[in-house]
């Protein structure tokens, strides 16, 4: 009787939600996330709450003249200024850059020559903190009569090698690197790409998206404004100093989407999943728009899902781009269905596949469980779940036949004894 009263209190239990309740958390203060995710800008720089390197020793070096390139004598013959370099242990991946695009930039203004650097949001709210600043006049380096360019900036990015899907504080803040034991100098970028240059969340110049914000981009990025000439005076890149180039939409013109985009006669694999365009803070993969077969991805409210990243059906979650908000992610996921607990200010969440966890029509639930099962072989089972089913892996399929192969020998005995 006890055993059959424990057994029941089991199953009810794996029935239910997680003993420990999700609990978001983040390392900033609750102003400081406030501040980030509306998109205030002053002269300090943005979310400089979240920049949190610490450990110098660990990243790898660039060469000397990476950061004295400039955009005026970049060329194909120096990979247009870009420098890149990467090192891995065991845990995590180290990055460093000079921020500097591996592709030819024109120079820049986000709103038209002769306008300035204000988006309505801001000057309706009042926080306008460069009201004077007139884009193509003398504003201190990295400006010019025709607009902005970039200016070297030497930042770092430490990620986790594997992002652990199942931890109990997700969802998690998009823009939060030390909570997932990471680390980053650039304050707003929630990603690093894969030639350096930092992802940016949705929005930049006030609490409304780049595209509500009228703001145009090329390949998916743009600069900071030139404040080297406001006091205290010019200093490092980025708000407070020079132009930093940052992404916030799809880099549309790297490897990993002119791999689908080129046209089939130039040997485009728009029916392949995406490739990998950079890796969030978090650890996981941030992909180009496909999925598998050219599927559209079903993804949960961070812009995540479950699901295979290449033709060998290895499962792992991970982010896509699009076209719209976020544009990469809104929160750190898996979103459990709780992005808007991770918001300040508006929303930029994805609308989700209206359950708490998304998976890849067609995945296979043995590669999905056994991918879990690394943290937690039950995770899975404590939230709700998008119809996903695909085909069974032949192992399974031998499993399944051995499993009905014992219980009939087990059957064929026990009718011997009665």
């Amino acid at each position: 009787m006890i055993l059959l009263v424990l057994l029941a209190v089991l199953a009810v239990v794996s029935e239910g939600k997680p003993a420990t309740a999700n609990l978001f958390r983040t390392s900033v203060t609750e102003e400081q996330m406030t501040l980030c995710h509306t998109g205030y800008r002053d002269t300090t720089g943005r979310c400089h709450g979240y920049a949190n390197k610490k450990d110098t020793t660990v990243y790898p070096d660039i060469a000397a003249n990476c950061s004295t390139v400039t955009w005026q004598n970049a060329s194909t013959a120096t990979n247009w200024g870009n420098c890149f370099n990467m090192t891995t242990d065991e845990e995590y991946r180290y990055i460093t850059t000079n921020s500097v695009p591996n592709f030819y930039v024109n120079p820049y203004c986000p709103l038209g020559i002769g306008l300035g650097y204000c988006v309505a949001a801001e000057i309706e709210g009042g926080t306008c903190q460069f009201p004077n600043l007139t884009c193509g006049e003398d504003n201190g380096p990295g400006s010019s009569s025709y607009g902005d360019f970039w200016v070297t900036m030497i930042a770092n990015y430490k990620i986790l090698l594997v992002g652990n899907p199942t931890r109990n504080d997700r969802p998690g803040d998009m823009y939060d690197a030390e909570t997932v034991g990471g680390e980053k100098t650039i304050g707003p970028a929630t990603a690093s790409a894969i030639n350096g240059i930092g992802i940016q969340g949705p929005n930049d110049a006030g609490d409304v998206s780049i595209d509500e914000a009228g703001i145009q981009l090329t390949c998916g990025g743009h600069v900071t404004p030139p404040l080297g000439n406001i006091p205290p005076g010019p200093g490092p890149p980025g708000p407070g100093g020079p132009p930093l180039y940052h992404y916030h939409k799809s880099p549309e013109c790297l490897e990993p989407f002119l791999n689908a985009s080129i046209g089939a006669g130039h040997g485009a694999r728009p029916f392949n999943h995406g490739q990998l365009v950079g890796w969030a803070m978090d650890g996981f993969g941030v992909y180009s728009y496909q999925d598998v077969g050219g599927a559209a991805p079903i993804v949960d409210e961070c812009g995540g899902h479950f699901g295979p990243t290449d033709d060998t059906g290895k499962v792992e979650y991970h982010y896509h781009s699009r076209t719209y908000v976020p544009y990469h992610l809104a929160c750190q996921g898996p979103s459990l269905g709780n992005c808007a607990s991770t918001q300040r200010g508006t929303n930029y969440c994805h609308p989700g596949c209206g359950y708490e966890v998304c998976v890849q029509p067609g995945t296979d639930e043995g590669a999905l469980r056994d991918y879990l099962g690394q943290w937690d072989p039950t995770w899975l089972d404590q939230y709700t779940v998008n119809p996903f089913h695909g085909p069974p892996r032949e192992e399974d399929e031998e499993l399944e036949k051995e499993d009905n192969l014992v219980e009939r020998l087990v059957k064929d005995v026990m009718e011997m004894f009665v």
